[in-house]
């Protein structure tokens, strides 16, 4: 009766390690195929505080707070090199704004996005692989029934080629809203990583640098800069307003602490610079401005691959 207890125990674990070991063999074949940086979850917070705007006599200001969550879930296609991810996720911007910079008797602007995506990851051989990503998007401030000027559709191919264990370069094009106006953007992905030192990049969009410290590299610490912004449909009480979009550099310090294996807390902040805006009326009419650099912050708390052992 011992033996049989204890083969049944046995079986039970050997079952259990395979399942571990599964998981975890996916999940770095996921953060290699893909974005060198993947996340699998997370929820994060911005503040981009009150900025002047340019060439104005009324001292009128622009500031903005941002609220975002995500969730992807990636499956293994049969073929044993394909990792499809959908993913779902949702953001909330509120733009305080001067009324007579905007001619309405609104002061704030409560934007949202909402968002799906679909991910197809394809590991060609041991040096190539391919993303193609698509992303239809919802950006509103849901205050008029919908209608199709509130759908972006946005998405992005890449494929990127493994030089050496420590260097991997490719190039892709982009259609996305990141940049105020929806609009392509060619890109180049770049991956370096050797000991300590990392280098993330999809240019023009970003870029990141950071140095590992703290036994099992727990903290990193670095430089970043992107790009970033969105494109809403809007509705206003006297009709003035019809879309607002606006883009921003960001420059500053980064760093990363692993809470867990897999659960990792950011914080990103520094100068927010080039921010600029439009506003389009119901006659189609651009009005383009622009505000002084800002300090800016932004923290969250993601779900990140688990990292391969040394």
């Amino acid at each position: 009766m011992g033996k049989k207890v204890t083969m049944r125990y046995f079986n039970k674990n050997t079952a259990k390690q395979k399942a571990s070991f599964g998981v975890f063999f996916f999940f770095i074949f996921l953060k290699a195929s893909y974005a060198q940086d993947s996340k699998l979850a997370g929820i994060k917070y911005a503040n981009y505080p009150k900025s002047e705007i340019k060439n104005d006599s009324g001292n009128q200001e622009i500031s903005f707070q941002e609220f975002g969550v995500f969730v992807n879930f990636p499956k293994k296609l049969k073929n044993d090199k394909t990792v499809l991810v959908n993913g779902f996720g949702y953001g909330f911007v509120e733009a305080s704004l001067d009324n007579s910079l905007f001619s309405t008797n609104e002061s704030e602007k409560k934007l949202q996005t909402f968002y799906y995506q679909v991910t197809l990851l394809h590991q060609w051989n041991e040096k190539w692989n391919l993303a193609v990503n698509l992303k239809p998007t919802l950006a509103s401030d849901f205050e008029a029934k919908l209608n199709s000027e509130d759908f972006i559709f946005q998405g992005a191919v890449t494929a990127t080629r493994k030089f050496s264990s420590t260097f991997k370069l490719g190039g892709g094009l982009a259609y996305s809203a990141r940049l105020g106006n929806p609009q392509l953007i060619p890109l180049v992905n770049l991956h370096y990583k050797n000991n300590k030192h990392e280098v993330n990049a999809v240019l023009p969009i970003n870029a990141k640098y950071t140095y590992s410290l703290l036994p099992s590299d727990k903290l990193e610490l670095g430089v970043k800069y992107n790009l970033n912004g969105g494109n809403f449909n809007v509705h206003s009480d006297d009709n003035r307003i019809d879309k607002i979009n606006y883009s921003r550099a960001n420059f500053g310090v980064v760093g990363q602490y692993q809470l867990t294996n897999m659960l990792r807390l950011e914080a990103f902040g520094g100068l927010s610079a080039e921010r600029t805006y439009s506003i389009i009326d119901s006659d189609n009419t651009t009005y383009d401005f622009d505000s002084e650099s800002a300090p800016f912050f932004n923290i969250g708390i993601v779900l990140v691959p688990p990292k391969s052992k040394k």
